[in-house]
């Protein structure tokens, strides 16, 4: 099998080590800093408080924070 099918795409490996705003197709939104992503967009997210792992099923949209 070849290594290929394990790498993140790069667009979603744009989004490591960012800010981010999370929306979830429950309305709920989440902040904070991604720390791992992968293909089928599951996502560690450091919200300052701990780490939380979010399904990529239960996400609507990732939007990148500008430096405020």
């Amino acid at each position: 099998m070849s290594n290929d099918n394990f790498q993140v795409t790069k667009k979603f490996a744009n989004f490591k080590g960012k800010n981010v705003l999370i929306g979830l197709k429950n309305w709920e939104e989440l902040e904070g800093k991604i720390i791992a992503i992968d293909n089928f967009l599951n996502v560690v997210l450091d919200d300052g408080n701990g780490l939380k792992v979010i399904k990529g099923g239960k996400i609507a949209f990732i939007s990148i924070k500008e430096d405020e």
